[in-house]
């Protein structure tokens, strides 16, 4: 089971959702191929505990307002992780207009740099992605 205090949010999942260009990262996945730029982040959510889990495609990057901007929700880690992939260069660009977000290391917010797992994550203990952005603020 998933808590702020053990940063585990695959513990409750069986078997564990997995991707390659997919890594867990304190509660959440960060999509990147291979040594390339982090392209977003994907969440486990759900609104209910009787609702089915859903996964939130964040970019990398905070918005004006210090929140990691919220993209699109699919219904499997692989496809968010595909949806992320198919729109890589749109992610990308979209990144670089954002804040650096403080939580990922230096010279490597949407721009690129070998991964650093613990340094990359979206926050501090609970996944770290913040409140879901209106559609305004959604990548199109």
């Amino acid at each position: 089971m998933w808590s702020k205090q053990s940063g585990d949010a695959t513990g409750a999942i069986s078997p564990v959702p997995e991707h390659p260009h997919a890594h867990p990262v304190r509660g959440a996945w960060l999509v990147r191929v291979g040594d390339g730029p982090a392209l977003g982040w994907v969440l486990r959510h759900r609104a209910d505990l009787a609702d089915p889990f859903t996964y939130e495609v964040y970019a990398c990057g905070l918005g004006s307002d210090g929140l990691r901007v919220w993209i699109t929700r699919r219904d499997s880690l692989n496809a968010a992780v595909a949806w992320v992939m198919q729109h890589d260069e749109r992610m990308l660009a979209f990144g670089r207009g954002l804040r650096a977000d403080p939580a990922q290391p230096a010279g490597r917010h949407a721009g690129g740099g070998p991964p650093d797992a613990d340094a990359a994550a979206p926050g501090v203990g609970d996944g770290g992605v913040d409140e879901r952005r209106d559609a305004g603020q959604r990548l199109r």
